[in-house]
């Protein structure tokens, strides 16, 4: 297997270090933070401030520079959301053995865009195209409170990332419903399991809900969105609140 040129890794390893703390570093913290020597990281942020990958502030802290911003939109400009969603529905849903939808938002009424039914002989079934209100059921629970909804509800959704119904919108079913956000930390939607209500057990809801927010993650890295999620979610909680 080809090990890859060692000075594009390390390159790579510094624009990613920056991109995880989220802060300006100085050369002694990216030195810390990547294990490099500091004659070693002085070489490559050469390069990368050349290219426009990395910024160096009056200070003498670095950040990321506009070409990471452009490589970012043109991977936003190339991804199609099908091609993204509908592979990981599918899997979703043969993983945990239930349906599996995503829903967006269309004025009052949620509308289900995508859509992997489940295999089971007694499901719940929704189509592709279907209106369903946005006032009840997981899904336009969690549209509802990441588009700003106010009170107590919303306030947890979107403390704890994801919202549970039993029976609300239909006596028979259930649902766990988690927040999509892309690249500009835009809502895109909401990633749904729903089932019998019957089947939806205290232990099959953890069980389910870790499968959600695992794909759910797996979704918003390859949609490019690449800030930590809790802290995220507890931030916008905050504004919303305040707001």
């Amino acid at each position: 297997m080809d090990k890859g040129v060692e000075a594009v890794d390390r390159a790579l390893t510094i624009l990613s270090a920056l991109q995880a703390q989220q802060r300006l570093l100085t050369l002694h913290e990216l030195a810390q933070v990547t294990g490099y020597y500091k004659s070693t990281i002085l070489r490559l942020v050469a390069s990368l401030e050349k290219f426009g990958y990395l910024r160096r502030q009056k200070d003498g802290r670095y950040q990321l520079g506009p070409a990471c911003a452009q490589l970012a939109l043109a991977h936003g400009a190339t991804v199609s959301l099908k091609d993204v969603l509908q592979p990981a529905i599918r899997d979703l849903a043969e993983t945990c053995h239930e349906t599996v939808s995503f829903y967006i938002r269309d004025g009052k009424n949620r509308v289900c865009q995508f859509r992997q039914n489940s295999q089971r002989a007694i499901r719940h079934h929704v189509d592709e195209g279907d209106r369903l209100p946005l006032d009840r059921g997981a899904a336009g629970l969690v549209l509802l409170a990441f588009d700003g909804r106010t009170g107590k509800r919303f306030d947890q959704i979107r403390r704890e990332g994801y919202a549970v119904t039993l029976g609300e919108r239909d006596p028979d079913a259930a649902a766990i419903s988690a927040p999509v956000f892309d690249a500009s930390d835009e809502l895109i939607g909401a990633l749904t399991i729903s089932g019998l209500r019957s089947r939806f057990t205290a232990d099959a809801i953890r069980q389910l809900t870790k499968a959600l927010l695992r794909t759910v993650s797996k979704l918003e890295a390859e949609l490019g969105y690449t800030a930590n999620k809790e802290s995220q979610l507890q931030d916008r909680a905050s504004r919303q609140r305040a707001e």
